[in-house]
């Protein structure tokens, strides 16, 4: 081994996890992040300087190096003093993508392998040892295994998925000499559908694998859901993770994931913080277990390349070596709970309030706020019957969240910044946890689990329920929505996707009263369509879809026909979106707002929301700097308009985020030009849909 000379680390390196910045030849200094406040602080490592860092290996001590000029390789510790361990002469570009792992602790003992990436020119699984001249190639006599980057060492093995991912491939080094490699073929719980990477993580016992779905390409897009999975041994069955652990961290960047001890490195615990590069900036992402939320920071101004990606450095003495198992949360119940169950109410009452007047029960309800309107029906059986109009107070959407089995629902009121706690009992479940989709006036579409062929449409404040027939397959609908409330003779569920190409939509259709989905499938011969990751709406007697590019199709119920309009023109005709990783994708919503169709469009901190109207004499979309005194409440699943959301709430987008704390709803104000409380920071449940309030009972519900 090779010591060099001590450098200047910053403080509070070496007893928590930092992020390193390699920057090869570029900059003379390497860029170190420190995760308590994310400052950046630059650092002059000469081993490090003219170097590419290939990955980080051994648990998060080590970095592989490489000197793209004399292919001088070596593996560099750098947590206490810079060590060098020196490898065999490596040749690779500088376009490398690929994985490498370590197995063995002792400096003299250990094996070093390299697994390329699917996307690289040349399949490959390099290997060496010490004193080795060369790397040796495994998969020269195995050219029928194809391994993913995605590996990890785990009791002595590494373990590396398959391109197909249908199985992991098992690397076993005998007797310090002899490799042998060993197919197993694994199952997934759940069907995988859509854009993701996936991540393995050995971890106190176990194997887990975090996946990441995204939006747009996946070097500068946008993560939308994170899911942690974890290998059954005996069955050879990913089963998603309800939790990690409550002292237990994975840190994850590039293709490697690290596990550490939660309170040593003085992180949340029980979360998954991952490394990604967006469109505007390289993020950290927070995704909590605990309550399923998800939030992300700015790490460095710009988003990094293959090459020099920022790695976790993990000190030997955090790392996770006990697994604690997560007990999971239950809220108590508080005085700011729109439900508790009726016997419970009903104990806090003498009987004499069951005897009171019909007439002023309803004067008395007629007078309250909306949160007191929700709970006033759980007061007794009587009080239930009362009527009044809800209508006749202010409603406006509320972010409705699910994260458990128990059927506890937390209501979140954006314009008051308030939390309740609702319980609703058709999500109480031993193991499917329902997905929200959407939701129609008061009305919530949810499927069971992410890919399953059950659907439901239920009130959560009436906790009425109309069951859908189920699909002829797991959930795939890009888009789905209502024509109105499901217990209206004349409502109709429509639901649409299209091909990746967009030279087809598929349209399924269900109208109150039958008991099977229609479905058609509609050839589009000359005008292609890509539906875009938001739902449609129900204008003017029709279903409204907007693509990502801007353009409008409509489907027809009456007639079962689809059209595609020349007008309005796309207001983004250079975005390729019939590729699921085209670049500068955008988030896109359309919504109505007093007979008038609005879309908005937006993607990062850098680039404010853009504002459409349509104008209907001219079919043409015409950016708008205000909405004329109304709020939006924006999301993929659903988006709403309030004309007079009251005082101090015109003019402004909300989104369905919050801040850490819950005291401040997330929005954009027009006005001003500027996201509050931020942009950064917030937290966002990925099991989510606005809703706005409706109590209003309907014998046709089951």
């Amino acid at each position: 081994m090779e010591s060099g000379n001590t450098s200047p680390w910053p403080s509070g390196f070496g007893t928590r996890p930092w992020l390193i910045q390699a920057h090869g030849t570029r900059r003379k200094t390497q860029t170190f992040v420190d995760m308590l406040d994310r400052s950046l602080h630059d650092v002059t490592i000469p081993e490090m300087q003219g170097k590419i860092c290939l990955g980080c290996v051994r648990d998060g001590s080590w970095l592989l190096m490489l000197d793209e000029a004399t292919h001088d390789c070596f593996l560099l510790s750098i947590t206490n003093r810079p060590t060098k361990i020196p490898l065999p002469p490596l040749r690779l570009t500088s376009e490398y993508k690929g994985t490498c792992r370590v197995l063995g602790y002792s400096p003299h003992d250990f094996t070093v392998v390299i697994a390329s990436n699917p996307e690289s020119e040349q399949n490959f699984l390099l290997h060496c040892r010490p004193g080795d001249e060369k790397w040796t190639d495994l998969l020269v006599d195995n050219d029928d295994i194809e391994i993913d980057s995605d590996i990890v060492a785990y009791e002595g093995k590494l373990y590396a998925s398959t391109v197909a991912g249908d199985g992991l491939v098992v690397i076993d080094v005998i007797d310090g000499k002899q490799v042998k490699m060993q197919l197993l073929y694994t199952e997934q719980e759940e069907e995988l559908h859509g854009s993701y990477v996936s991540y393995l993580v050995a971890s106190c016992g176990g194997i887990f694998t975090v996946r990441t779905d995204f939006f747009g390409n996946p070097c500068n897009g946008v993560v939308t859901r994170i899911v942690v999975y974890r290998l059954d041994f005996e069955d050879w069955v990913w089963r998603r993770a309800e939790s990690i652990g409550s002292d237990r961290a994975f840190l994850v960047s590039g293709d490697y994931g690290h596990s550490c001890s939660a309170t040593e490195a003085q992180l949340q615990g029980n979360c998954v913080y991952l490394v990604w590069s967006s469109c505007d900036c390289e993020r950290i992402y927070k995704y909590c277990l605990d309550d399923k939320t998800i939030s992300f920071n700015q790490i460095l101004p710009e988003p990094t390349a293959p090459t020099c990606r920022a790695y976790w450095v993990v000190p030997t003495l955090i790392r996770a070596t006990g697994f604690k198992e997560q007990t999971l949360l239950n809220t108590p119940v508080s005085n700011q709970d729109l439900y508790s169950s009726q016997e419970e109410q009903q104990a806090n009452y003498s009987a004499t309030w069951h005897d009171l007047p019909t007439e002023l029960l309803e004067l008395v309800a007629s007078k309250l706020s909306l949160v007191d309107r929700l709970r006033f029906p759980a007061v007794c059986k009587s009080w239930s019957k009362v009527s009044y109009p809800i209508e006749e107070a202010k409603v406006w959407p509320w972010l409705m969240h699910l994260s458990k089995h128990d059927g506890t629902c937390k209501m979140f009121d954006p314009l008051r910044a308030k939390e309740y706690t609702l319980q609703v009992e058709a999500f109480k479940t031993c193991r499917d946890q329902h997905v929200f989709r959407s939701s129609k006036d008061g009305w919530v579409v949810a499927s069971a689990d992410l890919d399953n062929e059950d659907i439901l449409i239920i009130n959560p404040f009436t906790q009425d329920t109309v069951d859908l027939p189920i699909l002829d397959r797991s959930y795939h609908f890009q888009g789905v929505t209502l024509s109105s409330a499901p217990t209206l003779p004349d409502c109709m569920a429509f639901g649409v996707c299209s091909s990746h190409n967009g030279k087809y939509v598929t349209v399924e259709t269900w109208q109150s009263g039958e008991d099977a989905w229609s479905k058609l499938r509609l050839d589009l011969l000359e005008e292609t369509f890509h539906v875009a990751s938001n739902n449609p709406i129900y204008f003017r007697g029709e279903f409204y879809c907007l693509g990502g590019q801007g353009i409008l199709a409509v489907f027809n119920q009456s007639n079962n026909t689809w059209r595609v309009l020349d007008k309005p023109e796309p207001i983004y005709a250079e975005l390729n979106v019939f590729d699921d990783d085209h670049e500068g994708a955008k988030f896109c919503y359309l919504v109505e707002l007093a007979g008038d169709l609005i879309s908005v469009f937006m993607c990062n901190a850098d680039e404010p929301p853009r504002v459409f109207k349509l104008d209907q004499m001219k079919m043409a979309w015409t950016e708008v700097e205000d909405i004329g005194g109304a709020a939006l409440f924006l999301d993929r699943r659903a988006s709403y308009c309030v004309v007079s959301p009251g005082a101090g709430n015109g003019n402004k987008i909300f989104f369905p985020r919050y801040s850490e704390d819950g005291k401040n709803a997330s929005f954009y104000d027009m006005e001003t030009k500027m996201y509050h409380p931020t942009f950064y920071g917030l937290k966002e449940p990925l099991n989510c849909v606005w809703v706005v309030p409706n109590l209003k009972l309907d014998e046709y519900a089951c």
